[in-house]
């Protein structure tokens, strides 16, 4: 499952703050309402900000009347969000080429965004494995899994592949 995505005209994404009691996946159909949803952390996590940004971006494409000011507003949304800031402007870089244009290029964001944690996944499973031995035993900090990213995780999905490899040994979580 993705924990944020573009489905039919909308961005989809599962909001943090329900969690752990229910996954409540919410359905945003204006850039304000995406706003809304990062400024009281509902998506958080880097990847999945610069993911949110572009997104945000390809919606005020295709409804907004001034997409410039929505783009503006996407990047001051979470000041300290470089992703989020920095997924806008390469969305709305496209935006003299027409809506397809930057949804095109915010669901490259996407997918980029997926490829990444795949390939971080494998090699820092590869990493644990040559610098802790064959079962590492490891301690984890900070949101680092699917929901901070759209799929698998960054550090967490190392430890995921770990576990696909039947080769994990133990994890502590110090935070959830």
């Amino acid at each position: 499952m993705r924990t944020i995505d573009w489905v039919d005209g909308a961005v989809e994404i599962i909001d943090q703050t329900a969690l752990p009691g229910r996954l409540t996946v919410l359905r945003l159909t204006t850039v304000e309402q995406l706003v809304a949803a990062i400024q009281r952390l509902a998506v958080r996590g880097a990847p999945a900000l610069g993911v949110a940004g572009a997104l945000g971006v390809a919606m005020a494409a295709r409804r907004s009347p001034d997409p410039a000011a929505a783009v503006r507003l996407l990047e001051t949304a979470r000041p300290t969000a470089v992703n989020l800031a920095r997924g806008a402007r390469r969305a709305a870089a496209r935006l003299p080429e027409g809506a397809d244009a930057v949804l095109a290029e915010a669901l490259a964001i996407r997918d980029e965004e997926i490829e990444a944690s795949a390939a971080m996944a494998t090699r820092g499973a590869d990493l644990l494995v040559e610098l802790c031995g064959a079962r590492p035993r490891l301690l984890t900090h900070c949101n680092t899994g699917a929901l901070a990213t759209v799929v698998g995780g960054t550090a967490l999905g190392a430890v995921l592949e770990l576990h696909r490899r039947d080769t994990l040994g133990t994890v502590v979580a110090s935070e959830t």
